[in-house]
């Protein structure tokens, strides 16, 4: 399972969340880098019989995807009070 963690945050869906605050991001950059995630999910999804590694996995993803967002809410929020 720890495998799989890893190869989900190689995807680079989530290099660019990393690289997000360093550099200009597109969104056809972001909108392919979604479908890559999304097959990975999908084969990972079928090819996986046991629901609780599914469900830990996701879980995963999600608490990921949460910090991102609450990363950057913060630092949208410290660009304003900048200004």
């Amino acid at each position: 399972m720890n495998t799989y963690m890893n190869l989900i945050l190689e995807q680079r869906f989530f290099h660019l969340l990393s690289e997000y605050s360093q550099r200009k991001v597109s969104a056809s950059e972001f909108t392919k880098a979604i479908e890559e995630l999304a097959i990975h999910v999908a084969n990972f999804s079928i090819n996986e019989q046991d629901y609780n590694v599914l469900l830990r996995c996701f879980s995963f993803g999600l608490h990921r995807l949460k910090s991102y967002r609450v990363r950057f809410e913060q630092e949208k929020n410290a660009l304003f009070a900048s200004n």
